[in-house]
């Protein structure tokens, strides 16, 4: 029975670290990252039901054969719990690793990110192949003019669905709640929702005047 429970949790824990590392990919590789969602997904989750059905039925076996009914519960138990747990935490790991790779990539390229800032307060501008976007070095953004000055660093998404680290000196970007239930609108102002000129959904604070924003 120990190898069984040792060979199971260990099978659950890495799919369980599956959604995390997901998550933190696609912060710094969104392509890889959509890729890994498109095909990637579908496999862990054949991987996953077709392990949680052989523990099942191994635990089982083990539960019928074991002595003391408390050896009987463990065996039989170990796997429902295990899939349950994996089951329950899929969701936030997916989401946490989002958030940590999100923060790291901030962390790593923070003093670029600050020089940029400056230099679009001044009013300097970087070509750029993209008409939409400007790049410096390996870092793509976009500016808002404001006032105050904004600038979304490494945009990235599909069509009118994007995500940056937004820099806002005024963290009035936090105001964006997705929409009202109500009226259907967005719950935020104008001001708010219509930055960067599109539709700004929802962010979450990184650091500092740095968020993680979605536009839509």
């Amino acid at each position: 029975m120990i190898d069984h429970l040792r060979q199971s949790g260990r099978f659950f824990a890495i799919i369980s670290a599956m959604p995390f590392m997901m998550g933190f990919t696609s912060a710094w590789l969104a392509a890889i990252g959509f890729i890994l969602f498109v095909f990637g997904l579908p496999v862990l989750i054949g991987v996953f039901a077709i392990g949680a059905a052989g523990y099942l039925v191994q635990g089982i076996r083990i539960a019928r054969q074991a002595k003391s009914m408390r050896d009987r519960a463990i065996a039989a138990l170990a796997a429902p719990f295990m899939i349950g747990m994996t089951l329950v935490v899929a969701w936030p790991s997916l989401g946490a690793g989002n958030f940590i790779g999100t923060w790291t990539r901030l962390m790593v390229n923070r003093g670029h990110y600050e020089a940029i800032i400056e230099r679009a307060k001044r009013g300097h501008r970087s070509p750029s192949t993209d008409s939409s976007a400007e790049v410096d070095g390996s870092i793509e953004y976009v500016v808002d003019a404001g006032p105050p000055v904004r600038v979304a660093f490494n945009p990235e998404g599909m069509l009118d669905n994007w995500s940056g680290i937004i820099f806002d000196p005024t963290g009035e970007v936090m105001l964006a709640k997705g929409f009202d239930g109500k009226t259907g609108k967005f719950a935020a102002p104008d001001r708010v929702t219509k930055l960067f000129g599109g539709d700004l959904v929802g962010c979450r604070h990184l650091w500092g005047n740095y968020y993680d924003c979605s536009f839509t």
